[in-house]
C-alpha cells in the first residue's frame, strides 16, 4: 500500500469538493436550458469528473484511516517500549559519554604525540645543521656527518627525520585494522611527508611503538 500523507488527503478532498461545486453549477445550467448541447456536455463532463474525484478522495480517506490506525498503534507501542527501556537509555547515555571521554583522551594524546614527534624532528634537523656547518658529510669511514638523504649520523648511529603525521596515522590505521579489517581506514596508505628519510624515521618509530605495545 502506498503511504498517503495528510496533505495528499486534504488536497484530494478539496478537489472532490470543487468537482461537486462544478457539478451543481452544471446541473443548474442544464436544468435551465435543456436544449443546450453545451450545457449538456458540461453537465456530462462534470458528472464524470465529480464521480472520479469523489472515488479518489474516498479511497484515499480509507487508506489514510487504515494507515493512521497503524501509526497510532505503533506510536503506542513506541511509548510503551520507551518506558520499558528507560534503564537502557541511561546505559546508552553512559556508554556514549564514556566513549566520548576516551576519544577526547585519545585526541589529546595524539596531539601530544604529534608535538613530541615534531620536536624530535626539529632536533634532528638542528643536529643536521650543526654537522653541515662543520663540513661533515656522512660516507664510508665517516661515522659522523650529514647524510645525503637528510639523516644525521652521529658516531655511527643514524638519526633520520620523522614524519609525525604518518606515525600517528599509521598507528590509527593499525588499530582500526585489528578491529575492523574491512573499514576504509584499515586500508589507508600513509605516504611519508618529508622525503625518504622522514619515511625511514617513521618506520623506526613505528617499530619501537610496536615493540613497546608487545605486538
Amino acid at each position: 500500500m502506498i503511504t498517503v500523507t495528510t496533505d495528499e488527503l486534504k488536497q484530494a478532498e478539496r478537489e472532490a469538493e470543487r468537482a461537486q461545486e462544478e457539478l451543481r453549477e452544471a446541473e443548474r445550467d442544464y436544468a435551465s436550458n435543456r436544449a443546450s448541447q453545451t450545457a449538456y456536455a458540461r453537465h456530462k463532463d462534470a458528472v464524470e469528473v465529480a464521480d472520479q474525484a469523489a472515488v479518489r478522495a474516498r479511497l484515499l480517506r480509507r487508506d489514510w484511516e487504515e494507515q493512521e490506525a497503524v501509526r497510532q498503534l505503533r506510536a503506542a507501542e513506541g511509548e510503551a517500549a520507551a518506558r520499558e527501556m528507560a534503564g537502557a537509555v541511561e546505559g546508552l547515555a553512559g556508554s556514549r559519554m564514556a566513549a566520548v571521554g576516551a576519544v577526547v583522551d585519545a585526541v589529546v594524546a595524539m596531539g601530544r604525540a604529534l608535538d613530541l614527534l615534531a620536536e624530535h624532528d626539529r632536533l634532528v634537523r638542528a643536529a643536521l645543521g650543526r654537522l653541515g656547518g662543520r663540513g661533515l658529510r656522512h660516507g664510508e669511514g665517516e661515522p659522523t656527518g650529514a647524510g645525503l638523504d637528510g639523516s644525521a649520523w652521529i658516531d655511527g648511529t643514524c638519526w633520520p627525520l620523522v614524519d609525525a603525521g604518518s606515525v600517528v596515522g599509521r598507528c590509527l590505521t593499525e588499530l582500526v585494522a585489528d578491529r575492523y579489517p574491512r573499514h576504509p581506514l584499515a586500508r589507508m596508505v600513509w605516504a611519508p611527508h618529508g622525503g625518504v628519510t622522514a619515511g625511514k624515521g617513521r618506520d623506526e618509530v613505528l617499530a619501537m611503538v610496536r615493540a613497546e605495545r608487545g605486538r
